[in-house]
């Protein structure tokens, strides 16, 4: 009796000390960079320009994507918007997702809209897997 209650504490203890992998994603070496994606808009000519009404939806999920803030320790350059950084990825899928971009030039008050495709999850990193990187108003 004695050796049973020591080989259920026993089982009971080791299988207690597996857990599932929440994350469902498996081990991996990553390296240790900051990667980030962004798109910039600029007029026709490829100058600069300043835009607002900036809109992100997943497309997957049909939802407002939450973008990352500017850091503080780069420079502001007008037009570019910062769609997602290492530390969002997991709004993402692992194969990647249609993300609509949409903007609106304050010069003209135009608005332009693409789309790319964005992978982050299990990745190591955020990723832009397709897509433009200029959007040029009219």
């Amino acid at each position: 009796m004695k050796r049973l209650c020591t080989l259920l504490l026993v089982l009971v203890c080791g299988l207690s000390a597996c857990k599932k992998n929440k994350g469902g994603c498996a081990a991996q070496v990553c390296t240790d960079e900051f990667a980030s994606v962004g798109i910039v808009f600029t007029n026709s000519d490829g100058s600069a320009v300043a835009i607002s009404d900036i809109e992100v939806i997943n497309l997957r999920t049909n939802k407002p994507v939450q973008r990352p803030p500017m850091p503080p320790n780069v420079d502001y350059v007008a037009g570019f918007v910062l769609l997602a950084n290492d530390n969002t990825k997991a709004e993402y899928s692992s194969a990647g997702d249609d993300i609509r971009v949409s903007a609106k030039s304050n010069k003209t008050g135009q608005v332009k809209s693409v789309t790319l495709k964005i992978a982050g999850g299990c990745n190591c990193h955020v990723s832009k897997v397709s897509g433009p990187d200029n959007v040029a108003f009219d």
